[in-house]
Parts: C-alpha cells; structure tokens; sequence
C-alpha cells in the first residue's frame, strides 16, 4: 500500500526533470538580468522573486500535479516517497545543468554580470552608510562566488553541493508531504 508502482517513480522522475529544466531556465535569466540590471534594489527583488518560483512555487505545483497523477491516494510514506523522486531529481539535473552551462558559457557574460552585481552592491552599500571594511567584506563573498563560477568543473566542486542540495530538500519533501497527504486513513 505504501510502495510506489513504477508509473508513480516515473512520473516522479519526469516532473523532477521537468522542475529541474525550468530551474536551469530561471538561473540563467537571472545571469542575463544580473549583467543588465540598473540598481541592486531591483536585482534584488527580481532575483528573490526568481529564487521563490523556482524553488517553491513550481516544486509545489508539481507536486499537486503528481499527487492528482496517483488517482489522490496518498498516506504520508506514499507522499513523503513521490515528493522526494521528484526533489531529487529535480535537484540532480538542475545542478548538473547549471554547473554545465556556467562552466561552458560564454565567459565574458558571467565575467559582467559579476562585475555589475559587485558595482550596484557597492553603490547601495555607500549609500546605506556601509564603512569600506563592510564593503571589502562583501565583495569578498561575491568574489569567492565569482571564482567558484570559473573554476573548473570538478567532482569536488559539483557532487558535495547536490548532496547537501539533497539533504535539504529531504525537510522540504516532509513538510510537503504533510501538506498534500491525505487526511483520512483506512481503517479496517
């Protein structure tokens, strides 16, 4: 009762790789917007919005999809496992396929959006009153995301972050799962 058919791994599977294509999709427009963007208020907002669809909202949507795909019987084990299927493989080729793009990209573009995110933060933090200490603090961070950006593609700097990607996502398929089981039980 509480097994998945092999219908419900593969739609599971199919829905991951469809939330993981458009997570690809959301990250690199986000690049494109970096490299244009006007003012780091802006960027933000988008780029927060971005992050909340591509991480939240489409995985939910498409969990709702899976759960109306099993005919909506769903206990807690049934939920828990079908989420997770889909998390996880949503996870697996988003990561593989951004690390893929940005390591195959063209480098003039991640070079200036990097350059423009690191001009719009300092401007607001001048703006905010931020004392130069703050700022080297924070172009630090940007920079040390900048170099992970043109390194080479690497075990070490692919497989550990999907892990930890994984582990995450575990909580995020139980408080789904909790969301979208159903509330009555059988009883014999």
């Amino acid at each position: 009762m509480n097994d998945l058919s092999t219908t419900e791994k593969k739609n599971g599977l199919i829905y991951g790789a469809v939330v993981g294509v458009i997570s690809i999709i959301l990250s690199i427009l986000s690049i494109y917007y970096t490299r244009n963007a006007e003012t780091y208020s802006n960027l933000y907002v988008v780029s927060t919005i971005l992050k909340i669809v591509g991480s939240i909202a489409i995985p939910v949507f498409f969990v709702y999809l899976l759960r109306r795909s099993s005919g909506g019987d769903w206990v807690f084990s049934k939920a828990l496992k079908s989420i997770y299927i889909l998390l996880a493989a949503s996870i697996v080729v988003s990561s593989l396929g951004l690390t893929i793009y940005q390591k195959t990209m063209d480098k003039v573009l991640l070079e200036e959006s990097y350059q423009n995110l690191m001009n719009l933060k300092i401007v607001e933090m001048e703006e905010q009153g931020a004392t130069n200490e703050e700022i080297d603090q924070q172009m630090e961070v940007i920079e040390q995301d900048r170099e992970f950006a043109f390194s080479s593609m690497t075990f070490r700097n692919t497989i550990p972050p999907i892990f930890i990607s994984l582990l995450l996502n575990f909580i995020f398929a139980l408080i789904l799962a909790l969301l979208f089981k159903n509330n009555t039980q059988k009883i014999n």
